[in-house]
Formats: structure tokens, C-alpha cells, sequence
């Protein structure tokens, strides 16, 4: 079947929009994200909980996947697009993310969120992170909806939240045109119904499975989870044991009249309890935890059962992220885990149906009694559950774009590319890439300049540059004298007709041409004679086939402390915009193994000698989120969180454009410049 969607490195996909409210569009890798393979840990797998402890089994018990929708790649690559398509509402502008927010858990930052024409919902909009792990399957505060199938359909047929019915649902993702293919990579063939939405983002939703907070990662280095973590503080492991077992094994109390919060924080997922748990009243096993000493405005669970038993009753959250899914409670009145923390101290109310877990011999509200430092260990514990690669997964985020910065029938293309920096013996080597797209053969000059640049002001020209092209690691052409080469005269003659400026005969310039099918390549311009000294890249399309194209441009140079900058270069030709990703990375090569990365890059763009964007810490721009989307879909490796790599997303129209990358603060180091033509 065709994968979604044919291209080198990323699609954008375009369709008549709804309304002028959002005109985005989504754009999605090649080959499908990872959902349907997550490697859960061990801890997930079995119950390391003491045996007689009637709260607790093992989190994979808790699965709610039915067999007739198991997750997988395909599907939840749909869903995601599904979940973030501002289109699906009534007037095109909220999506499910816009009240399940990736960065805040998939909560919602208010008490109550805000619906398609600004009206506020009547709860707060909880989490979903391992949403897949809830056994009695049902969803929402008040468990109405029975599965996770159904939930996800609800708020599209709010009418304070999205505003459709299920008939405006279907036509609305029917007339996009980037469904039909999402759908055939899923069901085989790209009819819309309700059924085939609900199941895709209820994938989605699934997958969403948080397992690499410092809780997992200091789990994995203990036999159980009353051990005391190696990667915890003294602080974190005490709020951890209070947590699981201030009430001491074998349920609550265990003898000393004392609660665990791990009681209704069940696993070591710490969802909300099981069926059959001691919390079970037969309709739900979700707890009244003493919030309201009388349940009036808001019945809860009881609210859509009918059992008075489940009156004042809420599902319990799982406590994944719990220190970025604030506020707190099914209203949201709790901004903080402080305020939480004081609730459970002190102020649980003695609600008829309060949960038997909290109330105490004498038919009183059981307060957990905590003193200052127990509040602060806890807070501590709870703040290890955050799980930063789930918050910035981009198989989670946002796949939507402006449509200006995707343009679908651009006719631009990369036509000449250009690298300069300082060239020195040994690994002082210049190291450009670039990728052609498209089908057939490509002719390219391919030109390493020193001696020339003499002519142009410069001061220190590399006087023997040695240029050598590579595919991989094997070597497709070398020159170190151009002049003397078999294909001076063509070399020549293809300069002036690319319009490159005349190499001087006897000059030891370096320049070759090279007909090349589609693929990567890298270009080395090293030292010949062990001297130093400015270097240039250059790489001309030399016309003939228009089916493959210059796509990518790289280059990984030193750059000094305040000497000369790394100054790459390329030239768009054509009459439409398109969109360009252009990084300037330091600190993440660090994680490949390059030895002094520059430490904080600065990046600068130019177009035609006149300064159009500046960028120095990539993600306190306020396009982070789509540079990492963009990233993503293109192949490129993602650059960590708050990190001082540099990074912009641009639409370009036709004209020349040079890139400087300098050390911020007269720094220097390893440097590797990318950018990415976005098809």
C-alpha cells in the first residue's frame, strides 16, 4: 500500500479549508511514527507490590485496548492528525488539543476550558496520559462514556465544546483533501464514517503512554518499589514511601488507621483503581474523596449510573505529569499541589458516600494528618513522575502548519549551494552535504575554492584545496588542480553557464563534475599542503534532468572564538515561495560524539546582503513547536528541549540567501549548519 506520503523528507498536504479561522495543514513523515511497538518497562508488566495489599495489581492488568482495535502506526498517525485538526468544530477554530494540551500532560492549564464560540465547559479537562490503562474502560469525570471509542466522539457533539453532529463531523473530514490517503493506509480504502474517526483517535489517544520519568528510570535500577531510588534525593525517596506506604502493607490503615495516598493511586502507573478493587460499588470503582460535605451542582459518577452509592464520585486521574496538568480536581479548584497537599491534610469532608478508604472507625472523615515536611517530601516524589520525553515526543505534538510555510505546488527549487569557513590540517576539514531528490541523474559543478578568493578581499585563502565527493563512505571523485583535470574545458565552460565566477587557469582551485542519481552526499574540502586558511563550497546545478532537484544543503566546520564565521549559502530559483528549516547546531552534536561543540550558535539570514531572521536559542522562539514538528517529519534528529542550538522555519521567495553561525558571546567550536527545502 502507498505510505503516506511520497516524498524525500516531508509533505505538505493542502485541502480547501472549512472556514478562514484555520487554513494549517497537517505534514507527516514518510514512514509512520512508532505507536504499535512501545516496549513497555518491567514494572509495568508485573506487580512488585506486597501480596496482600488489595489495591494493587500490575498496570498491564488495567489494559482497556479492545481486540477489535488495537493500536497501530497507521492508525494513530490518523488520529493524530484527527485530534489536531482545528477544522472539526464549528467554526474551525478548537480542536481535542486545544484543551489537551501536549506540554501540560494532554490537560488543560484553567479550571474550565473554553468551547468554539468561548463558552467555558463544565469540567476541567483531565489528562490523558495512559488513558490505555483504566480496566474498568470508561471515560470522562463522570465515566459516561463507556469506552474510549465513545468519549472520543462526545465533545465533537458538545455544544459548548466543538459543536458538530456526527453527520457535519463526517462531511467536514471528507472534504479535506489530505484524509483520503490517511484513511487507506488504516482501513484499505478511504471512505469517512463515525466509526472509522473514533477508532483512529481512540488509537491515538492510547498510545499515548508516559514510561521515562525519573520514576521509571530510577525504578529500573530496584528490585520493587519500596526500594529507596538510586537517582532520587533523600527528599524525593521519603514523599515516595509516604506515597505508597504510610498506611503500611495490606490496605489502608494496614493497622495504624493511617492512608496511603497509593490506596486510590493505584499501580505503579498510579491510574485510578480497578474493578473489583475495594473502592468497587458495583457500578464504578471511582472514589468520592471528600471534596463537598454535600454534593449539589455536580453529582458525579452517580450523575450518569443513577446509583445514590455513586454520588460525589469522580474518576481518578492517573498522577503521570502530575506537576504540569494543574489545576487540580474535576473543577479545577486546586492551582497547585500545595493546595492538594493541605486538602488531604485537613479539610476531606465527611460526604455521605465517601470513600470507605477515608473514612475512619469513628464514621469521620479520615484526615491523612501530614506535618510540613511530609507535604514538601511528597510534592517533591510526585515531581519525578514528570516525564520530559513525552511532553516533547513529536509523534505526540502538533502536525499542522501555516499554509503559507507549506506550500504544495511551489515551483521553487534549490539551485546552487555554497559553504565557507576557515579549512586546517587534520580535522580542521570542511564538510558540506546535500541531498538530491526526484528520480533520474544529476549533473553538478562542484567547486572548492582558495586562491580565487584572493580576488574577492579575502585575506586568507587555503592555498591548495583538496575537494573529494562522497557517497557514504565511498569515494566518487577527487581534484585537487582544477586546470589540469581531463575536464577543464567543460569545468569552464559549465561555470560560466551556471553563472559562477572564472576559476584562473594555473590556480590551485579544486572543482570536478558529477553526475549523480538520487541520494546523500558529502563533499570534503581539506588541506593539501598543511597550511590554513578560508575554503569555499561551492555546488552548481548544471541543468539537464528537472525530475531531481537539490533538496538539503549540510556543513560542519570549526568556527573560532571571534574569527571568521561559518557562512553557507544557496540561491531559490523559480517564481513561488517555499518553506526552509535551518538549524544551527552546537550543543547537540555532543550527544554524537563530536569533541568542543561551539556551545552556544547564532544564527543569521540573509537574503541578498539584507538581514531577514536571527535566531540563538532554538526553542524560546515562539515557533518551537512547529520547528520541532517540521524536524520530525523531515527525518532530521530532534534537538533537546532548552537547549542553545539555533533554528528557524522560513518561507522563502526566489533570490540568494547566506546563513553566518557564530559563537555566541566570541565563542567557538564544532558547528554543523542544515537546511532542509520542505517539498
Amino acid at each position: 500500500m502507498k505510505r503516506c506520503l511520497p516524498s524525500l523528507a516531508l509533505i505538505p498536504i493542502l485541502a480547501a479549508c472549512l472556514s478562514a479561522q484555520d487554513t494549517r495543514v497537517p505534514v507527516l513523515p514518510i514512514a509512520p511514527h512508532d505507536y504499535d511497538s512501545v516496549t513497555l518497562p518491567a514494572h509495568f508488566l508485573t506487580n512488585a507490590f506486597p501480596a496482600n495489599d488489595p489495591f494493587q495489581n500490575a498496570v498491564i492488568d488495567n489494559d482497556n485496548t479492545p481486540a477489535t482495535n488495537a493500536t497501530t502506526d497507521d492508525g494513530a498517525t490518523l488520529g493524530r492528525v484527527l485530534f489536531y485538526d482545528r477544522k472539526l468544530s464549528a467554526n474551525g477554530t478548537v480542536a481535542c488539543a486545544s484543551c489537551h494540551l501536549q506540554e501540560n500532560g494532554f490537560a488543560d492549564p484553567v479550571p474550565l476550558s473554553v468551547g468554539f464560540d468561548g463558552g467555558l465547559t463544565g469540567r476541567n479537562s483531565m489528562g490523558l496520559a495512559n488513558a490505555r490503562f483504566y480496566d474498568p474502560g470508561k471515560f470522562f469525570w463522570d465515566e459516561r462514556a463507556e469506552t474510549l471509542e465513545d468519549q472520543v466522539l462526545m465533545p465533537f457533539q458538545d455544544q459548548v465544546e466543538m459543536g458538530l453532529t456526527l453527520e457535519q463531523l463526517v462531511s467536514i473530514v471528507a472534504a479535506q483533501d489530505y484524509y483520503p490517503e490517511l484513511f487507506t493506509n488504516v482501513f484499505g480504502d478511504p471512505a469517512v464514517n463515525s466509526d472509522r474517526i473514533s477508532r483512529a483517535l481512540a488509537q491515538f489517544v492510547r498510545s499515548m503512554v508516559s514510561i521515562d520519568s525519573r520514576y521509571d528510570q530510577g525504578r529500573a535500577m530496584v528490585n520493587n518499589p519500596l526500594d529507596n531510588f538510586p537517582n532520587f534525593s533523600n527528599a524525593e525517596n521519603r514523599g515516595k514511601n509516604i506515597f505508597i506506604d504510610r498506611g503500611g502493607p495490606g490496605g489502608p490503615g494496614g493497622g495504624n488507621g493511617q492512608v496511603s495516598c497509593a490506596d486510590c493511586h493505584v499501580t505503579e502507573a498510579f491510574i485510578s483503581p480497578f474493578s473489583g478493587s475495594p473502592h468497587d460499588s458495583g457500578t464504578s470503582a471511582a472514589t468520592n474523596n471528600g471534596l463537598d460535605r454535600v454534593s449539589t451542582t455536580d453529582l458525579g459518577i452517580a450523575g450518569a449510573t443513577g446509583n445514590v452509592a455513586d454520588t460525589g464520585k469522580f474518576k481518578v486521574p492517573s498522577l503521570r505529569n502530575i506537576a504540569v496538568t494543574q489545576p487540580y480536581m474535576h473543577d479545577g479548584r486546586f492551582n497547585n499541589l500545595d493546595q492538594v497537599l493541605n486538602f488531604y491534610d485537613g479539610d476531606i469532608r465527611n460526604h455521605a458516600q465517601l470513600s470507605n478508604v477515608l473514612r475512619g472507625n469513628n464514621g469521620n472523615a479520615n484526615q491523612i494528618n501530614l506535618n510540613g515536611g511530609e507535604r514538601r517530601d511528597i510534592v517533591d516524589f510526585l515531581e519525578t513522575l514528570t516525564d520530559q520525553s513525552f511532553l516533547t515526543d513529536p509523534k505526540f505534538g502538533d502536525p499542522f502548519v501555516a499554509a503559507a510555510d507549506a506550500p504544495n505546488n511551489s515551483d521553487a527549487t534549490v539551485m546552487n549551494l555554497s559553504t565557507r569557513a576557515p579549512v586546517s590540517p587534520g580535522d580542521g576539514v570542511l564538510i558540506p552535504g546535500f541531498v538530491i531528490s526526484g528520480s533520474g541523474s544529476k549533473m553538478l559543478l562542484i567547486r572548492g575554492v582558495g586562491p580565487t578568493l584572493s580576488d574577492f578581499g579575502v585575506s586568507d585563502p587555503l592555498s591548495a584545496p583538496e575537494l573529494t565527493l562522497y557517497s557514504g563512505n565511498n569515494i566518487l571523485a577527487t581534484n585537487r588542480d582544477w586546470s589540469t583535470s581531463a575536464d577543464a574545458a567543460a569545468i569552464a565552460t559549465t561555470a560560466a553557464s551556471v553563472g559562477a565566477f572564472a576559476l584562473t587557469q594555473g590556480r590551485a582551485d579544486s572543482a570536478l563534475l558529477a553526475d549523480v542519481a538520487p541520494g546523500s552526499y558529502t563533499i570534503h574540502l581539506a588541506s593539501a599542503d598543511g597550511s590554513t586558511g578560508s575554503g569555499l563550497i561551492e555546488v552548481y546545478d548544471a541543468g539537464g534532468n528537472a525530475e531531481a532537484q537539490l533538496v538539503n544543503l549540510s556543513a560542519r566546520a570549526e568556527v573560532s572564538p571571534g574569527g571568521e564565521a561559518l557562512i553557507p549559502g544557496f540561491v531559490v530559483s523559480g517564481t513561488d515561495a517555499r518553506t526552509y528549516l535551518i538549524r544551527a547546531i552546537g550543543p547537540a552534536l555532543a550527544g554524537f560524539g563530536v569533541n568542543n561543540p561551539l556551545a552556544d550558535p547564532q544564527l543569521t539570514v540573509y537574503q541578498d546582503g539584507v538581514l531577514i531572521s536571527m535566531n540563538d536559542d532554538w526553542s524560546d522562539s515562539g515557533t518551537a513547536a512547529q520547528t520541532a514538528s517540521l524536524a520530525a517529519a523531515l527525518g532530521a534528529f530532534a534537538l533537546p528541549t532548552n537547549s542553545a542550538d539555533a533554528a528557524v522555519t522560513l518561507a522563502l521567495t526566489p533570490g540568494s540567501y547566506t546563513i553566518h553561525v557564530t559563537g555566541n558571546g566570541d565563542t567557538g567550536g564544532a558547528t554543523l549548519v542544515e537546511i532542509y527545502a520542505v517539498p
